[in-house]
């Protein structure tokens, strides 16, 4: 990832700051690379601290499964905060953890709000409502980080979950 910065840099003003763009004046980079550079480094340290893994090992995971452009692929959307405040991340130690806490009754699509047997695509007829589409989970899925594997995904929100949330108030 910092080969890439590196060269939109070069091509773009023609300097590279890890530490964020520290462009004097009253204007920065027009794309603010560094910038972006710097919000992946943090956000690699923030899933270091909650989950006990390298934050090298981290990035080096999401870098094998990016296949798009940097700038839009690290973002508060798609590598939310852990105990943040803008979506739910819930952290599992293994898949069989995560597939345990889901149970067998399916995911609430945000869109039509009816149950699909899929996490990220709704199967009722009538809607296709997609989890990593333009306006993703509209606020209503959550994230599942899986630390066995360093596995992350927005998905809609598990109705076995909903039913904990009903049942802990």
């Amino acid at each position: 990832m910092k080969a890439a910065v590196e060269s939109d840099c070069n091509r773009g003003e023609g300097c590279f700051n890890p530490e964020g763009c520290d462009k004097s004046g009253p204007i920065k980079c027009f794309h603010r690379y560094c910038d972006k550079f710097k919000w992946v480094i943090d956000r690699m340290d923030h899933y270091s601290q909650k989950t006990g893994i390298p934050p090298e090992d981290l990035l080096d995971r999401f870098e094998e499964k990016r296949d798009y452009w940097y700038m839009n692929y690290y973002q508060e959307s798609q590598q939310p905060k852990i105990d943040g405040d803008s979506i739910e991340v819930r952290v599992f130690e293994t898949f069989e953890d995560y597939r345990e806490s889901i149970g067998k009754i399916g995911f609430r699509c945000p869109r039509c709000e009816r149950i699909s047997n899929d996490p990220v695509v709704c199967d009722q007829p009538g809607c296709d409502w997609k989890a990593y589409g333009l306006f993703g989970t509209l606020g209503k899925g959550v994230s599942v980080f899986v630390k066995d594997g360093i596995h992350l995904a927005n998905i809609f929100k598990p109705v076995a979950w909903e039913e904990q949330v009903e049942l802990e108030a």
